[in-house]
């Protein structure tokens, strides 16, 4: 929760507006991965409840977001083995793109007057880039805070 109210100031702070770091989709990947459907819905559905009290859009809006970003993530968990670093990449990189489409086909739909800035798939790629290829990083410092164990790569 601490993330999602300093998101802000702490990105416009790192890199202006060209780099969207989405803490949130990779918290709810690892949850899907680690401890199943049932947590990393109710997280999502918690997280977007509480974006929603404290931003000043539509009400129900992030909640929508972040129940998609699960649904995708469960979804795409059902075609690439999420156990492997690689696909959890693949797999965060195409949520992340689809949340950004989806939330600029809403916010169109419920917001008059939304501008468009013309490197907006630029964005959304730097967006993809930064959040995905920090997904094993991260996965790892959450399995060390929450004491799992390294697997082997060996094997045994």
């Amino acid at each position: 929760m601490i993330f999602t109210l300093l998101k802000g100031r702490l990105s416009q702070a790192v890199a202006g507006d060209l780099l969207d770091f989405d803490l949130v989709t990779i918290v709810i990947a690892y949850l899907l991965l680690r401890y199943g459907q049932g947590p990393a819905s109710v997280y999502a559905f918690g997280q977007g409840l509480f974006i929603d009290i404290v931003s000043g859009g539509p009400e129900g809006f992030s909640t929508l977001i972040c129940l998609a970003v699960f649904l995708g993530l469960h979804l795409g968990s059902r075609f690439l083995d999420i156990e492997r670093p690689r696909s959890q990449i693949v797999l965060v990189a195409i949520v992340v793109a689809l949340k950004e489409i989806l939330l600029l086909g809403l916010l169109n739909l419920f917001v008059p007057r939304v501008i468009i800035v013309r490197f907006f798939p630029l964005l959304v790629a730097g967006s993809m880039v930064v959040t995905a290829l920090s997904v094993p990083l991260l996965f790892g410092v959450f399995d060390y805070l929450v004491g799992l164990p390294e697997e082997d790569s060996a094997g045994g």
